[in-house]
């Protein structure tokens, strides 16, 4: 059975003008009025994705829960279908529910529009796909670009042709194709004009490129290097083996044969460039160009200005980062690319050269990440998060050489980063079972698996740290063996009532670390002491160990996650020593910074502590709502409060005063409220920065009844606990999973403010009809 899993995806947004389509466009805003699944068909460049786009833009008005897009086009395993498509509507990985658990959730109650981008590759996966989601909402509708239909029943399916054929007579105000032409020519060449003397080539230009978009975009660009007519003899030249082909294929080989011709005009060394760059997912920098791209027929070239050259072409797309310049290859080009790169039979070495300039990277980010680069290095591995997927695909699929445990291994810091655990423990997963031998490397990957599964209070994680202890005692090596001691300690931290015993595992710990000069655990494991001490009524030993451990960072001033951190250790141990304004006041400062890294477990923790804060300060109802958010925030990356029974129960006592306070009914609505915030919004609101809204406008609790809060599967989940059945016979008759079963209830008890079944059987119980 197919396991459904994390892939990040992308949305196409227009970088250029639209031209026309106004026919589509009203036929698509008709289509999805009235049917639920709705397909744009036609072949490869005829303009699919950009009548889609725009669509889904004018029709925002009609879906007042959202539209949202994915682009499926750099998707190649469908087991990660409905984690794309999470991703793209801003669900949140949560390890606790699969992710087309979470759609289902999501869109049960939704009027939304939701646009799947290039699905031909995935036709089967999607079939079954929709037709889950269509089945569990009743107001969700589909628009989908293929090159074929999905076949579910009630599809309507709209062929979007290409642009009509100019008349003799014709001008680009009354013609879409002349209009096209003209506004890409003036972009190429901005002396462009459509004039008496020129306008009999432009359209028999775009007669001979059928009307497609892209063809006719590759042919205007051409303006730079020669006229119109040796453009028209050149197209003539290629497209005369077209004649009395069908029509449709006709289009399609009429794409082909443009992007053949714009091959064509490539010199022999663009060409072989072209071909290499299909190595490469989401982009590339100039960079990843220069060591993947070269050497053989290009060792005595300028990569540069081939790469420019193919710029210039419209081969290859520049976007302008932060950073630095990024570039890509549109998914037609690029496939395309790969067909002339496999035909040479030399797809594996570049793919290998791939690979290996990834791996680098990785391997030198897992050295410097911990340091004062560690900012730039958050962005640049964000940027190529696609690379490396596909580098470590490659490496798991031709094992041997250890690299993909080194890739995953190098990658610890964008997995802390940016909260990405349960992605991380994955691809952990994935390189043991590809490299199954004692190695360093394995060991190493092994200890980053198991603090990674304990940071989400994953029991699972423990069977992950014997096998730690057993690779550094099969290797005989210290350095695995203090890795292996830190990950020990840490787990007898979470489950082992024995403190004492405990904390002189953590004084071995340092001493071994501190030995083999492994920073990163040193750091990770004043952290986990510096918070128990906080929880446990000892907050000056906690401020003295973030002291301690700061004092271990100061040769690197601008390293950020390891000092947010040891601030937040701050912030709660400054509460719990009864100083809640300077708990307060520390909180507000180090929550942008963990906002802008992008790092979701600081942000759980930030906004739960001045929450706490808060309440202390009798700011009731803004303690509850930041209560809510938090909750949110940590339901994205695993166990909440890290899993520790401490801070779960001060959690508990802090929920149990704000109800006494605020009374059930507006406790759940300022909770429930802050479950709904934006990010931004809530980080806002958390320092205290004034907020216009109310709950009117973004809670589900202004329903006055007593689920008020929950959502309608929430809802039928509770109908069902009224009705008697377990968890079990919940996720039978739901047809899900009993850890989604689990979940749900879990959330029911938190919105509702209740701890049993029996008083959620009580909720429910008005809610049923009297009998008659």
């Amino acid at each position: 059975m197919t396991q459904w899993t994390w892939a990040r995806s992308g949305t196409r947004n227009e970088t250029t003008g639209f031209i026309g389509r106004a026919a589509e466009l009203e036929a698509v805003r008709k289509a999805v009025a009235q049917a639920r699944l709705v397909t744009l068909t036609g072949p490869g460049g005829v303009g699919k994705t950009r009548v889609a786009v725009r669509a889904a833009h004018q029709s925002a008005v009609d879906f007042p829960d959202g539209v949202s897009i994915a682009e499926l086009s750099g998707l190649r395993d469908a087991e990660f279908l409905p984690n794309t498509v999470a991703t793209a509507v801003g669900l949140p990985e949560i390890a606790s529910s699969e992710p087309m658990d979470q759609l289902i959730d999501h869109f049960a109650d939704k009027q939304a529009l939701l646009v799947l981008d290039t699905c031909e590759h995935l036709v089967d996966a999607m079939a079954v796909f929709v037709d889950i989601l269509l089945s569990h909402s009743s107001r969700l509708v589909f628009l989908l670009t293929s090159r074929q239909p999905v076949a579910l029943p009630g599809e309507c399916v709209l062929p979007i042709p290409p642009m009509r054929s100019p008349e003799a007579d014709a001008d680009a105000e009354s013609n879409d194709a002349l209009a096209l032409f003209v506004s890409r020519a003036k972009a190429a060449l901005p002396s462009f004009e459509l004039s008496t003397e020129n306008r009999s080539e432009v359209i028999a230009l775009c007669r001979r490129l059928d009307g497609i978009p892209l063809a006719i975009e590759l042919a205007a660009v051409r303006l730079r290097t020669m006229p119109l007519e040796q453009i028209l003899s050149r197209l003539d030249d290629r497209f005369r083996l077209l004649a009395g082909v069908r029509t449709a294929q006709a289009r399609h080989h009429t794409l082909r044969t443009t992007i053949e011709w714009s091959h064509g005009l490539c010199s022999p060394m663009e060409r072989e460039l072209w071909a290499r760059l299909s190595v490469f997912a989401g982009g590339f920098t100039l960079e990843a160009v220069e060591e993947v791209g070269t050497g053989g027929e290009l060792a005595d070239c300028d990569v540069l200005d081939l790469l420019g050259a193919l710029v210039d072409k419209s081969v290859v797309q520049r976007i302008e980062s932060d950073a630095d310049y990024r570039y890509r290859l549109l998914d037609t080009i690029r496939e395309y690319g790969a067909e002339r790169l496999e035909d040479s039979g030399r797809s594996e070495e570049y793919a290998r050269r791939h690979r290996d300039f990834f791996l680098h990277m990785a391997q030198k980010a897992g050295e410097e990440w911990l340091g004062d680069q560690q900012v730039e290095w958050g962005n640049r591995l964000t940027a190529d998060f696609d690379n490396f997927r596909l580098a470590m695909d490659f490496a798991i699929a031709h094992p041997g050489d250890q690299s993909a445990l080194r890739l995953v291994n190098g990658l610890w810091g964008l997995w802390l980063g940016k909260s990405r655990l349960t992605e991380a423990r994955r691809w952990i997963d994935k390189a043991l079972a590809a490299e199954p031998e004692a190695t360093v490397d394995q060991g190493i990957a092994l200890c980053h698996g198991a603090y990674y599964g304990l940071l989400q209070a994953d029991r699972q994680a423990q069977e992950t740290v014997r096998r730690c202890r057993a690779v550094a005692e099969a290797l005989d090596d210290d350095f695995l063996r203090a890795r292996a001691l830190y990950v020990e300690t840490y787990e007898m931290l979470m489950w082992d009532r024995d403190i004492e015993r405990t904390l002189a595992s953590y004084e071995e710990s340092r001493r071994l670390l501190t030995a083999s000069g492994d920073l990163f655990p040193l750091v990770a494991g004043f952290i986990n002491t510096a918070v128990f001490h906080a929880a446990h009524g000892d907050p000056a030993r906690a401020l003295r160990e973030a002291d301690a451990c700061l004092r271990l960072l100061s040769h690197i001033p601008r390293e950020r996650w390891a000092r947010n951190y040891m601030t937040i250790t701050q912030v709660l141990a400054l509460w719990a020593d009864g100083k809640p304004e300077e708990s307060r006041d520390l909180g507000r400062k180090v929550l942008p910074s963990a906002l802008d890294q992008g790092e979701t477990m600081s942000l759980a923790a930030t906004v739960e502590f001045l929450a706490w804060a808060a309440c202390s300060a009798d700011e009731h109802e803004h303690a509850a709502t930041l209560l809510g958010g938090a909750t949110t925030l940590w339901r994205q990356v695993g166990a909440v409060l890290w899993g520790v029974r401490a801070l779960n129960t001060q959690r508990t006592e802090t929920e149990n005063a704000l109800m006494l306070s605020l009374g059930a009914e507006r406790f759940t609505q300022a909770y429930a409220h802050g479950t709904t915030l934006p990010l931004p919004e809530l980080v806002a609101i958390a320092c205290g920065k004034p907020h216009t809204g109310d709950h009117a406008s973004a809670s589900p609790a202004d329903d006055s009844s007593p689920l008020g809060p929950l959502t309608p599967r929430e809802r039928e989940v509770a109908g069902l606990i009224g009705e008697g059945l377990t968890n079990r016979q919940i996720a039978e008759r739901l047809v899900i999973s009993k850890r989604t079963a689990d979940t749900h209830v879990e959330h029911i008890l938190t919105k509702l403010g209740v701890t049993s079944r029996t008083q959620i059987a009580a909720a429910v119980a008005p809610e049923k009809p009297a009998p008659t």
